[in-house]
This record gives C-alpha cells, sequence and structure tokens, in this order.
C-alpha cells in the first residue's frame, strides 16, 4: 500500500490528471469515480487503476469483477487518495485510460450520419455537456477543432458522466479538411449564427447533418459560417440576447432527433 505522495506511482498520476502535455504524450487520461468507472467498456485500455484502502476493503468483488487483471489495481491510504482525487468528496476510485484515436474517413461513413462540430468551445463543462447530450441523442461522432479545451480535462470528463466512452471523439481537427470529408459523403453543416434566416425547425435534417457550435463569447467564426452550409437562429421570445453553448446545442440536437423520429 502506498502512502506517500513522493512515490513514484503518485509522482506519475498527479502528472497525467494535471499536465496536458503529459497525457497527451503517453496518450492517457484520468477518469474518477465509481459510477464513470463501470462505463469502461470491455475491449477499453486501462493501464492502472488507483483505489483507497478503504474502497478495496468494501468493494473486493467489484474489483475482481471489474478488473481482470490485478495488477493493474494499486491501493494507496485513505489520506493519500484524498490528495491525489480531483473531486471534492472522493469516491475511492481512479483509472487511467489510453486515449483512443479515431480518423475521419472511419467516422463519416453512415449515409445519414449526425455528427456534432465544436469550434473553440473554451468551459469544461459545455464541452462535457454537449458530448453527453450528443451520447443521448446518438450521434455519430463528434470533432473538435484545435482551440477547444482539452477533452481530456479532468473538468471535461466528470461533465461527460461515462459518455466519453460511448461514441468517437475527434480532437486538433482542420475545419477545412473536415468540411470537405463532409461535403464528400453528402452531409451538411448546420450552425446557429446571427445570420440566419431560418429557424431550424423550417429546415429538413433528416438526411446527413452536422451541428456547429462556436464559441461560447463569439460564436462560430464568420470563415467558417461562409463555409456552413445552413444558417439557422433560435428563436429567443425573452430579453437574453444568447444561450449558453451547451444549450444551443441540445436544442438543435433534439430537433435533428424530432424529424427523424416522426419521418
Amino acid at each position: 500500500m502506498i502512502e506517500s505522495t513522493q512515490n513514484k506511482h503518485i509522482k506519475w498520476l498527479m502528472g497525467i490528471q494535471k499536465n496536458k502535455r503529459q497525457r497527451n504524450k503517453e496518450k492517457l487520461f484520468v477518469i474518477e469515480g465509481i459510477k464513470i468507472v463501470e462505463e469502461i467498456p470491455r475491449d477499453w485500455e486501462i493501464d492502472s487503476v488507483f483505489v483507497s484502502s478503504s474502497f478495496k476493503k468494501e468493494n473486493e468483488k467489484l474489483l475482481r469483477e471489474l478488473f481482470l487483471k490485478k495488477d493493474i489495481i494499486i491501493e494507496v491510504s485513505d489520506k493519500i487518495f484524498d490528495k491525489i482525487a480531483d473531486t471534492t468528496t472522493p469516491q475511492g476510485i481512479l483509472a487511467v485510460c489510453k486515449q483512443k484515436t479515431f480518423t475521419l474517413e472511419k467516422v463519416i461513413t453512415k449515409r445519414n450520419g449526425f455528427y456534432i462540430v465544436l469550434e473553440d468551445i473554451k468551459d469544461p463543462g459545455n464541452l462535457g455537456t454537449i458530448i453527453r447530450t450528443g451520447d443521448a441523442a446518438g450521434v455519430d461522432g463528434i470533432f473538435l477543432t484545435k482551440e477547444c479545451v482539452d477533452l481530456y480535462n479532468p473538468k471535461v470528463i466528470r461533465s461527460t458522466m461515462g459518455s466519453i466512452f460511448h461514441l468517437p471523439i475527434l480532437i486538433d481537427i482542420d475545419m477545412d479538411e473536415l468540411i470537405k470529408q463532409f461535403t464528400t459523403s453528402n452531409v451538411s453543416v448546420l450552425s446557429a449564427h446571427l445570420k440566419g434566416k431560418r429557424y431550424p425547425y423550417d429546415c429538413d435534417l433528416k438526411a446527413g447533418i452536422a451541428i456547429l457550435i462556436g464559441n461560447e463569447s463569439s460564436g462560430i467564426k464568420d470563415t467558417t459560417a461562409k463555409k456552413t452550409d445552413i444558417l439557422v437562429k433560435i428563436p429567443m421570445p425573452g430579453k437574453a440576447e444568447s444561450l449558453n453553448a451547451a444549450m444551443a446545442a441540445g436544442i438543435l440536437m433534439y430537433e435533428v432527433i424530432r424529424q427523424r423520429v416522426n419521418c
């Protein structure tokens, strides 16, 4: 059992948690909490699992069921776990998982595919919520531009509630290359925009569609807007001038679902 923060395993773990460069270099990320750990697919590669001594004592059967490879489980004292945990009320378990990589050609394949594109989203909570909503809506893939918040930021991971394991997410995407691939695959790109003339429910969204959501403050770039097939406006009869990015994404996603369910 590890009882010191100076232990090499603890130092390594904290580097993965707090340092984006180290995470990406080693192609790893950290998840915390029993609910999200239980969401890890059986075929997803896990590097290691850290558990508090109390958690291990109370959940030995569960640990055996979840992790057949016992050599990946590292026990630490309750005091040390409280220090390495990223949450205010630690549950006693976290896992270091391998990042997965995907290609545009292998993700954009469905005849009537449904995709989400995020340009320069900065807030971890927004990104995590959009991923979770996209998972619930059954999207076929999510694409993040290079300027988006780090997908593997612990706050993003926590906000996804396990949805990060359920659908392909591509990072550091070049927008021109992505739009070219959409065009080749007959996927239209739709975005909410100040210049939008139609409401989303006036558009036919049953064919291949990619919903584009821009930066929380400035929206999508003008250069991107010019390449977008459909610009829409979301009705806002109240006094607020704009919607939260995750809320706007959810509204547009579920308009796609409404049309496809009713077709």
